[in-house]
């Protein structure tokens, strides 16, 4: 076929395609949850290509993209039993809730309009009245009998300061997803304390989607970037294999082999490196054998520091004279090939 005429059909192939999604639009945007809960706030697409790919990503009508999972850039890898991730968008003033798929990707089930601290984002200090940026989680939920009418009909509380929070300096507390004072039904982008606050009746659908310690919470300045999940797979083995390589070298009681991933600068918030080493090696000199698993591995890009991750888990420890369970965190740098650790806490 002479390829000039091969182009011109593929050309028109194409745009009847995408004449057919924006028919297509019109009926699956509600379901497929792009449509915005509990506000007529509009969705503002800004060229034809991102409301093309926007339909494509959640009906999967696009074969292209059906082929591939795609994720948001930093979702490194979550939990299989975390089905919902929430992502803000502070710039915008969006609460976007994705949805794991089968085949590894998201989807946006829902997206909120939100108010963020009077004065920006990128918290520093208490009282500041910005909304902090970072990789946070649910801790708890606070029911409406437990508030002043303030905060609506209910409260998630997030569990800033993080650590890299309190390595960077940055001080504060009480950062709440909330609801609106009940005679209120919206307020503006910038009009909180530093809080992300959404509508009420959306506050009460927030049940179905979090976990408290265990749904994260992603708070960016600009827009989430959607990427295919394959161009993280290298970034997410060389890290889960870093993982499983640290945490032989802790049960083989092989100390300098052990110690040799914790970075220079490394701190748990009370001991420096040096302090550090010392304790794990008396600690560990005192065990006849270590062992250590580990469930519900989470890898998250700050989005604040490319280059540092959070890695959080459930951690089972078992040795001769100790036994313990829980949520561990750590921040694991990455410096050209090579990882490695610059905080290890609870949490």
């Amino acid at each position: 076929m002479n390829t000039m005429l091969f182009k011109h059909i593929q050309h028109i192939y194409r745009s009847c395609s995408r004449l057919l999604l924006l028919f297509a639009a019109c009926c699956l945007l509600p379901a497929t949850g792009l449509a915005q809960a509990g506000s007529s706030m509009p969705i503002v697409f800004h060229s034809a290509d991102a409301f093309y790919n926007s339909i494509a990503l959640n009906t999967g009508t696009n074969s292209g993209l059906q082929r591939q999972a795609m994720i948001p850039r930093g979702l490194i890898q979550v939990s299989e039993n975390t089905p919902y991730v929430f992502w803000v968008e502070l710039e915008r003033g969006r609460l976007k809730i994705l949805e794991r798929q089968s085949n590894g990707g998201y989807i946006v089930r829902q997206i909120i309009p939100v108010s963020i601290g009077s004065n920006g984002f990128d918290k520093q200090f208490e009282g500041d009245k910005r909304t902090p940026m970072g990789v946070y989680h649910f801790t708890s939920f606070l029911q409406d009998s437990q508030l002043i009418d303030f905060y609506g009909l209910g409260a998630y509380p997030m569990n800033y300061p993080n650590a890299l929070d309190r390595l960077e300096g940055r001080t504060g507390s009480g950062i709440w997803l909330h609801g609106l004072p009940k005679h209120i039904s919206e307020r503006p982008l910038l009009d909180s304390d530093g809080c992300v606050v959404i509508d009420n009746d959306s506050l009460l659908q927030m049940n179905r989607y979090i976990e408290p310690g265990r749904t994260p919470v992603i708070m960016t300045a600009g827009e989430l970037e959607w990427v295919p999940l394959e161009t993280v797979r290298n970034q997410r083995t060389s890290l889960a294999q870093s993982l499983t390589d640290w945490r032989q070298d802790w049960e083989d009681q092989d100390n300098d082999s052990y110690l040799s991933w914790y970075a220079e600068d490394f701190t748990d918030l009370s001991r420096n490196l040096g302090e550090w080493s010392e304790y794990k090696r008396r600690v560990n000199l005192q065990k006849s054998f270590i062992e250590v698993e580990f469930s519900d591995i989470s890898f998250i890009n700050d989005p604040r520091q490319s280059d540092v991750v959070q890695v959080r888990y459930f951690q089972q420890y078992r040795s001769s004279n100790y036994n313990w369970s829980g949520w561990k965190m750590q921040l694991w740098r990455q410096s050209g090939s090579e990882w490695e650790i610059i905080y290890e806490g609870n949490g």
